[in-house]
């Protein structure tokens, strides 16, 4: 269960998210949300625990050196931060991983946090490569 930290009462908000993956081409959907998460200057408020969802042997914790010493591990996870834009609106963001497994597990734990915000209104951003040639009209 994803456990929310500190979250005040949020003004109509709405999820905007994107998975590193097979529909993150060239990282514009999580670089989206990394963009936004910069800009906006969103608070962290809960991370999806790994162990249940990720195989460390396919998709790898990062780990940080400094000086020849360890020091720090990121593990492969989903995170979730929020932002109060200047319209007075709140947004969450969503930047994760595609799981290896427990897709269904997955997805209900990001719905009952979506409901436990209270949020109606959610984007996915995802981009794909495609084969078009550049001499050609757009449609």
């Amino acid at each position: 269960m994803v456990e929310l930290e500190s979250v005040p009462e949020l003004v109509d908000p709405v999820l905007v998210a994107a998975f590193e993956g097979w529909n993150d081409a060239g990282e514009a959907a999580s670089g989206v949300i990394q963009h936004l998460e910069s800009t906006w200057d969103a608070v962290p408020i809960a991370e999806v625990d790994p162990d249940d969802y990720y195989d460390f042997q396919v998709t790898r914790p990062i780990v940080e050196m400094t000086d020849g010493e360890t020091r720090g591990i990121t593990w492969p996870t989903t995170r979730v931060s929020w932002a109060r834009l200047p319209t007075g609106r709140d947004v969450v963001l969503v930047h994760g991983i595609e799981p290896n497994m427990r897709w269904r597990s997955f997805c209900r734990e990001l719905i009952g946090l979506t409901l436990e915000l209270g949020i109606r209104d959610v984007v996915l951003l995802g981009a794909l490569l495609a084969d078009a040639p550049t001499p050609a009209p757009s449609p």
